[in-house]
């Protein structure tokens, strides 16, 4: 039987795939994901070429509600269900502090940048997954966290001791004042560099719930796209009708993208679920 590798975000919408043809008799349109995991349409289509990319799934492409699941039921991981979470959420401890963090993808011009409040003793690998919702990322390739010359990531052997594990470690344990700052990087392919800045250590707010994103500017670049310089060749491709690869580009990225698109709500809709 094969290996099938997937991670924990493929996995999910693979669940959702097979569950949703079960109950419904017919494989959910692009449109479900995208309500269901409350994302925007060029998220779910990307997700969708990557899936069938990777042998994990068949369509048709143009047509609707082909997609079938290739990996067996019995592999695929439980579907999580997309609630508020009040029962997860623990009472705050008097000792915990509020970071107040902006995330900016470097070199990016304009600005792509979050700035978001969350607990002081949230791991590494916790806020991995934070900065993978609020930016806009899928999850799809490697990161790490890189403090001084110190690495944090998922532990791989191929790393041997070079990687110390990110779930061990809390955010208070490698910054603790204002002005501290580290980097993240995600797909050591295009190497999205993001620098991670404590602007403010602050207080927590009585019945207020944590992750929190308080403001951004603009659109997360679409997924290996050939980094930061590959992302200025994209824009300049798709601004342009008469670029020769305008047409191309545009049918990669699912038909539309909006570079300046941020949407505030929507990216604390997704939060909801880490709480």
């Amino acid at each position: 039987m094969p290996d099938y590798d997937y991670t924990e975000k493929q996995g999910q919408y693979l669940a959702f795939i097979c569950n949703y043809t079960v109950m419904h008799g017919q494989p959910p349109a692009e449109t479900d994901m995208q309500r269901f995991f409350r994302v925007t349409p060029p998220t779910v289509h990307q997700m969708v070429l990557r899936l069938e990319e990777r042998g994990l799934i068949t369509r048709e492409p143009g047509k609707p509600r082909t997609i079938q699941v290739l990996v067996p039921p019995d592999q695929l991981p439980y579907l999580r269900e997309r609630s508020s979470n009040h029962d997860r959420r623990s009472t705050m401890s008097s000792d915990v502090k509020i970071y107040q963090i902006k995330v900016t993808l470097e070199d990016s011009k304009p600005p792509i940048w979050r700035r978001l409040l969350l607990r002081s003793d949230v791991t590494l690998a916790k806020l991995h997954c934070i900065i993978q919702e609020v930016m806009g990322w899928s999850d799809y390739h490697l990161h790490q966290f890189i403090v001084g010359q110190t690495y944090y990531g998922e532990p791989h052997p191929d790393y041997g001791s070079e990687m110390r594990d990110e779930r061990g470690i809390k955010l208070n344990q490698i910054v603790s004042r204002e002005g501290a700052k580290f980097r993240y990087e995600y797909d050591f392919g295009d190497s999205w560099l993001h620098q991670v800045l404590v602007e403010k250590i602050l207080p927590p707010e009585p019945g207020q719930h944590y992750p929190l994103c308080i403001k951004g500017s603009r659109a997360c670049p679409p997924e290996d796209v050939g980094g930061i310089w590959g992302y200025s060749d994209f824009l300049e491709a798709i601004q342009d009708p008469d670029h020769p690869e305008h047409d191309e580009y545009l049918e990669w990225a699912g038909g539309e993208f909006d570079p300046a698109a941020f949407d505030l709500d929507e990216i604390n809709q997704a939060l909801q679920a880490l709480r």
